[in-house]
C-alpha cells in the first residue's frame, strides 16, 4: 500500500516530544484526567478514557521499517485494514499527531500538518482476555471451543497464498532466518548448544516432510492469517475478537494455518494450559480446520517459542544491565527454549523409545532425563513387574517373579501399556533391559502396530558395570533387584538386537554424563525423522527364538 506525502513541508518533531504530547490529559478532547502508557517492542500505546492510541517507533529492524512518518502511516493503515476481519468494532481508524501554533494537537491522518499518525482503538477490558482469564482459573472448556471455531472459520475465509516455485522453500528460509538471529543474541554456551540442536531438528524435520509441506501449501493451506496468534489477544467478551495482527511483515502472517494455530498451542502450554491447547486443537478440527496431524502443529510450536525466546532476548538487551527485568527476560527466554525442545520431541512423534541394557547400563537415569525434557511418559519393567505381583516399588521380589512366565506377562504388559500411552500422547518411554529375544517378542505382542518403535541400548564397560551394581546394593529402598552378582552374570549374557532394521537401533556409551548421551540421542533420532514406521514392529514378532529354553531368570529387568 502507498500514500500521497504531505502536501507542505512539516517540520520533524522528535518521538519524545510526540511521547510527552500523548501522555497529557488535554491532548485528547474528552475532558480526561489521567492517560495510561505502556510500551511494547515496537510501539507505545496510550490509553484514554474509552479510546486507545498506538504510536509506532521510529525503528528498522530485520523484519520490520517504521523508519519514516510515511512508512508509519502505511503501516497504521495496514494495521487497521488487517485487524478488521477478526476485531471490526475494536479498529476505528488513523489519526494524525498535528503541529500547531499552540503545539501538537489529536487531528485527521490527512491533515497536511501532520507529524505523525496513530492507530485509534475502542479500548477493551484486558480482564476479558484468554490469557488473563486462564491465570485467574477462570477460563472455561467452552470459551476455549468458540476459540477455535472462530479460527477455523477465519483461515478458510482468509486470502489463499498461491503457491509459487517451491513452497517448502519458505517455511526452511524462516526458521533460517529465526536461528541466526537467535544466535547472534544467545549469551550463554549452554543456550548457544541448546539452539544449535534445535536448528537441526528444525532442518532435518523440513527435508523429512518437505513433500507434505509443499503439498499442503498446493491445496491451499497457506493463507494471509494472524500471525502473532497469543492468548493476551484473544477476547473474550460479549462478542469474541483477536487483536494486533501482525502488519508489518507480510511474510510473518503468509503462513500455513497449522503454524498460525500453533501460536496459540504454544502460549496456552507456556501459560499452563496444556488442556486447553489441546481442546483448541480438537475443536479447530472439528470445525473444519485443517491443522494436519499433531506433530506438524508441535513442529510448529517449536518454532513460535523460538521466536518468543528471541523477543525475550532483544528486551532483555535492552534493559539495564543486572536490572530486574534484565534478569526477568533473560530467565523467560530460557523457559521459552526448555518448551521449545519439549515442542521438538513432540514433533518426533508417533514414536516408543525402548531404553535397554544389561542391569546398570544406566537405562533408568537416561530414560529419566529423557522424560523430564520430552514430557513422554517413562515405563519401567521394575514398577511394572512389581505392580503385577501386588508389590510397591521399593520392595525385593525374588523366585517366580523372576521366572520365565512371569517374564512374559511382564513384558506383555510393557507392550500393552505402551500402546495405551501412545494412543494417549502419541509416544512414550520403556526403561527395561529387553535382554531376551523371548522378552522382545512378548512385548511386541502386546504392542502391535500402536507407533514406531527405536531401540536405544546403552552400553558400558563391565568395570563401570560392577561399579554401579555395588552402589546400588547399598541403597536399601532402589526399584531394581538386580544386585552385583547379577549385574555380572547378566552383562554376559545378552542376545544381541539382530532381529531389528538399523534404523530402529541405535546404542549410546551410557559411562559418560547423562546431557552428553541426551544430546547424541536427540542427534539420531534427527537423522531418522520421517524413516521409522510402524511396518518395522512386525519385525519383532516375526520369527520365534530358535531352540529357546526358557530357564529360572534372575533379578534384573
Amino acid at each position: 500500500m502507498t500514500s500521497s506525502a504531505p502536501k507542505s513541508p512539516v517540520p520533524a518533531v522528535a518521538v519524545e516530544d510526540v511521547c510527552a504530547a500523548l501522555a497529557r490529559p488535554d491532548f485528547y478532547p474528552y475532558g480526561l484526567d489521567r492517560v495510561d502508557a505502556r510500551e511494547t517492542h515496537i510501539s507505545w500505546v496510550f490509553v484514554a478514557g474509552d479510546r486507545a492510541y498506538k504510536l509506532k517507533k521510529p525503528l528498522v529492524l530485520p523484519f520490520l521499517d517504521y523508519g519514516t512518518p510515511v512508512r508509519r502511516r502505511e503501516m497504521c493503515r495496514e494495521e487497521v485494514r488487517l485487524n478488521r476481519r477478526l476485531a471490526p468494532d475494536l479498529y476505528l481508524g488513523v489519526r494524525g499527531v498535528v503541529a500547531t501554533a499552540d503545539g501538537l494537537a489529536l487531528g485527521a491522518e490527512d491533515d497536511p500538518r501532520a507529524v505523525d499518525y496513530l492507530v485509534e482503538m475502542r479500548r477493551f477490558d484486558e480482564r476479558d482476555t484468554l490469557a488473563a482469564k486462564l491465570d485467574r482459573g477462570e477460563l472455561k472448556r467452552v470459551e476455549v471451543v468458540r476459540v477455535a471455531q472462530l479460527l477455523a472459520q477465519f483461515h478458510t475465509h482468509a486470502r489463499r497464498v498461491v503457491a509459487v516455485g517451491v513452497p517448502v522453500l519458505a517455511v526452511e528460509r524462516q526458521m533460517t532466518e529465526n536461528f541466526h538471529e537467535l544466535l547472534a543474541i544467545v549469551q550463554q554456551r549452554v543456550e548457544v548448544g541448546w539452539v544449535l540442536a534445535l536448528e537441526r531438528f528444525a532442518h532435518a524435520f523440513v527435508m523429512a516432510h518437505a513433500q507434505m509441506l509443499d503439498a499442503r501449501a498446493r491445496r491451499g493451506l497457506v493463507r494471509e492469517v494472524h500471525g502473532d496468534l497469543r492468548a493476551g489477544h484473544v477476547l473474550l467478551g460479549e462478542r469474541l475478537e483477536v487483536v494486533d495482527c501482525v502488519e508489518f511483515d507480510s511474510g510473518m502472517r503468509e503462513l500455513d494455518v497449522a503454524d498460525d494455530l500453533a501460536f496459540l498451542v504454544m502460549d496456552l502450554v507456556a501459560k499452563g494450559g496444556e488442556r486447553f491447547a489441546r481442546t483448541l486443537v480438537r475443536a479447530y478440527r472439528d470445525a473444519g480446520g485443517d491443522p494436519g496431524d499433531d506433530w506438524l502443529i508441535a513442529f510448529y510450536s517449536c518454532h513460535r517459542a523460538l521466536v518468543r525466546a528471541k523477543v525475550a532476548l532483544l528486551r532483555a538487551a535492552e534493559q539495564p544491565a543486572g536490572s530486574s527485568e534484565q534478569g526477568r527476560q533473560s530467565a523467560a527466554a530460557r523457559d521459552l527454549l526448555a518448551l521449545a525442545e519439549r515442542f521438538a520431541w513432540r514433533a518426533r512423534l508417533p514414536l516408543v523409545i525402548v531404553i535397554c541394557g544389561v542391569p546398570a547400563a544406566g537405562k533408568s537415569h537416561l530414560a529419566q532425563a529423557v522424560a523430564e525434557v520430552s514430557g513422554l511418559p517413562q515405563i519401567s519393567s521394575d514398577v511394572t513387574r512389581k505392580r503385577l505381583a501386588g508389590l510397591e516399588p521399593q520392595h525385593r521380589a525374588t523366585g517366580a517373579v523372576y521366572g520365565a512366565e512371569f517374564n512374559r506377562l511382564t513384558y506383555a504388559e510393557l507392550g500393552r501399556r505402551a500402546a495405551r500411552e501412545t494412543a494417549a500422547c502419541g509416544g512414550a518411554l520403556v526403561d527395561a533391559t529387553f535382554r531376551h529375544r523371548e522378552d522382545r517378542d512378548a512385548f511386541a505382542e502386546g504392542f502391535g502396530n500402536a507407533a514406531p518403535l527405536v531401540f536405544v541400548e546403552c552400553r558400558a564397560p563391565v568395570a563401570v558395570l560392577a561399579k554401579r551394581a555395588a552402589h546400588r546394593d547399598r541403597q536399601s529402598r532402589h526399584v531394581s533387584d538386580a544386585g552385583l552378582p547379577v549385574v555380572m552374570r547378566e552383562s554376559a549374557a545378552w542376545d544381541p538386537l539382530d532381529e531389528l532394521p538399523p534404523e530402529a537401533h541405535v546404542t549410546l556409551r551410557s559411562d559418560r554424563h547423562v546431557e552428553a548421551q541426551l544430546e547424541d540421542l536427540r542427534a539420531l533420532l534427527d537423522r531418522r525423522i520421517g524413516r521409522l514406521t510402524t511396518g518395522q514392529n512386525e519385525l519383532l514378532g516375526a520369527t520365534k527364538t530358535a531352540n529357546a529354553a526358557p530357564g529360572r531368570r534372575q533379578p534384573g529387568n
